[in-house]
């Protein structure tokens, strides 16, 4: 298919030379015709060949264009395919821009983060230690712009079961906050959830003796932030019900039902307040609560489902219902779904799937 643009490229070759301008533009346009056609792979060598002679003709600095045009296309594949790539932008970047710039450390937050993506949180880590100690060198260990990496930091530590160094970047993140907003403000409460967050994400699927540890850390924060926005805030305010939300999802994704309860509970009661007992801007928290209790085996689950299809029926008979993802996307009606994810009913069903089992097992049927 290609075989014309190949016998061009050899053409020029002998006219000009292996390693000329004249071939390294042949062949970036023949990898961006086979990009094209949705064949990236095929493609790559024919690419890094172009990139080589252009660097080596007109220096590191200009191959930004090509890189960012080849990376940033629709179909030049995914990150592990361009995994080199990336790694000669970051290499080009630091020969351009100076080791010490505000762009690599950008670059190492952008290939870290496709690690992290990727499920390969070890690969992140020395980048997001590199961002960390460029952002520190340029504005200083304990300025905002160190937080951001130390805060990314946390997370694939804990992935990468290096729990001592995520302890680590944790207090060196909190202290950053302290230092930059004050102990008792919104912002330190802000990532205290975060963190808290990160810890229960990263709990998930490990030992129990590790997951205990990482949750009672995890409560630790959650709880310092509620009190910091309780001082802050009025008890049913939007600055309440976020980190009571954070929480909620933070331990609904574990599937851990029972620390669950206690942010639903209390999500559920302001919500009431807010919008009235039957307002479908509460299925969410119902919905959660009623598969909460009906995986602890509680009483209260049948009647929360039942609730929950009432709510329901509200929503489906609103004339123009609102479908919602977060708490501040509420506009207070009660044609207003709030949805913690788009499977409720699923979730319904699997809850009353789930209550129907509990029957028979307390009373011994089946």
């Amino acid at each position: 298919m290609y075989d014309h643009h190949l016998a061009h490229i050899a053409a020029l070759e002998a006219k000009f030379g292996t390693d000329s301008l004249e071939v390294a533009t042949a062949l970036h346009t023949l990898a961006m015709l086979i990009c094209q056609s949705g064949k990236a792979a095929i493609a790559i060598p024919y690419f890094e060949r172009s990139i080589r002679i252009g660097e080596a003709l007109r220096g590191p600095a200009s191959l930004l264009p090509q890189l960012d045009e080849w990376i940033n296309h629709k179909n030049s594949g995914g990150f592990k395919l361009l995994e080199p790539l990336f790694l000669k932008r970051l290499d080009v970047k630091a020969a351009a821009l100076g080791d010490i710039s505000p762009g690599v450390a950008e670059e190492c937050d952008f290939i870290a983060s496709r690690y992290a993506a990727g499920n390969e949180p070890s690969k992140a880590v020395p980048f997001l230690e590199r961002s960390l100690a460029i952002r520190t060198e340029i504005h200083g260990a304990e300025s905002a712009e160190a937080a951001a990496p130390l805060e990314a930091l946390v997370a694939v530590c804990l992935d990468a079961d290096e729990q001592e160094l995520a302890d680590r970047y944790c207090g060196r993140c909190l202290d950053v906050h302290e230092h930059s907003h004050g102990g008792e403000s919104q912002e330190t409460a802000k990532v205290l959830v975060k963190l808290g967050v990160a810890y229960v994400a990263g709990s998930n699927q490990k030992p129990s003796s590790v997951k205990a540890q990482r949750r009672q850390k995890a409560k630790v924060m959650f709880d310092a932030a509620l009190t910091i926005n309780e001082k802050l805030f009025e008890p049913d305010s939007l600055q309440i019900q976020k980190p009571l939300e954070a929480m909620a999802r933070a331990y609904l994704d574990c599937r851990d039902f029972r620390e669950a309860v206690p942010p639903l509970e209390r999500l559920l009661g302001i919500s009431e307040r807010a919008y009235g007992n039957n307002a479908a801007a509460l299925l969410w928290i119902l919905v959660a609560l009623a598969e909460a209790y009906a995986h602890d085996g509680s009483y209260k689950a049948e009647p929360m489902l039942e609730r929950c299809f009432a709510v329901l029926r509200t929503f489906l008979d609103a004339k123009r219902p609102t479908l919602t993802s977060r708490i501040e996307d509420l506009s207070g009606s009660k044609d207003a779904l709030y949805s913690h994810k788009f499977g409720l009913l699923e979730m319904l069903v699997a809850t009353s799937e789930s209550i129907r089992f509990n029957t028979k097992k307390r009373w011994g049927w089946g």
